[in-house]
């Protein structure tokens, strides 16, 4: 938890480096967001993201990411990974896009019995983002996330299903 709002404060300190006088009137938008996510394998489940992104266009965004899973719970493991990735979004109505996301990231599993794992690799997944307002939207989606390292915890890629909260600035 105390790695979640490390991560949290560092985000929000660099919200007003992005934030420019008319930036969505440009058709460039940042936004930083919160999830709850669930891995659907594995003693580790339930946990906490944030993540921070710019867009670009109506159809693309670049986004950094930190997820801690068993954050909201006393799993017998604990996974906390950091991504990098491209979003791609397909508008389907005025309030609701699809996107996709491709991406690198490295997790860092922790088990019961003490041992550790570092795995880095390609991650990738697809939501929905439904816009509640012109500043907040809330989002669902499904990530496959590199996680163990098949050794010493063998476990390869796992499902994550999230929904968040997401304030554009």
């Amino acid at each position: 938890m105390k790695r979640f709002a490390v991560t949290a404060l560092l985000c929000l300190s660099v919200v007003p480096v992005f934030a420019e006088e008319g930036h969505a009137e440009k058709g460039l938008d940042n936004y930083l967001g919160v999830s709850a996510s669930r891995l659907t394998t594995g003693g580790a489940s339930t946990g906490l993201g944030v993540m921070l992104g710019h867009r670009y266009c109506e159809y693309f965004a670049a986004e950094v990411a930190y997820e801690d899973t068993g954050a909201l719970n006393a799993g017998n493991e604990r996974t906390s990974a950091y991504s990098v990735a491209g979003v791609g979004y397909l508008p389907l109505t005025e309030r609701i896009e699809a996107y996709g996301r491709l991406g690198l990231s490295t997790a860092n599993t922790k088990d019961i019995t003490g041992a550790k794992a570092n795995h880095g690799g390609t991650t990738y997944g697809a939501g929905f983002e439904g816009k509640l307002t012109n500043l907040y939207s809330v989002a669902i989606g499904w990530e496959r996330v590199p996680v163990g390292d098949n050794v010493a915890i063998p476990r390869g890629n796992e499902d994550s299903y999230t929904v968040g909260i997401i304030r554009r600035f």
